[in-house]
């Protein structure tokens, strides 16, 4: 073996961090897509219930305020 040959092994730090940033980006890019949600609010004599993309039609009939 040479006495001038260096093996780099990876800096824990540094991976810790670059899984931090990934984690972050994601919790981030799940919030996001929560808050584009389109939501709409059904609220007549009788029903109450909303629209959502993910979640589809969720109705309550005769539900008393």
């Amino acid at each position: 073996m040479a006495e001038g040959t260096r093996h780099a092994g990876t800096n824990p730090i540094l991976v810790v961090l670059l899984v931090a940033a990934l984690i972050g980006l994601g919790v981030l890019g799940y919030l996001y897509y929560r808050q584009q949600q389109e939501v709409v609010k059904i609220d007549v004599p009788g029903f109450e219930g909303s629209i959502t993309k993910g979640d589809g039609v969720d109705i309550e009939v005769g539900k008393d305020k």
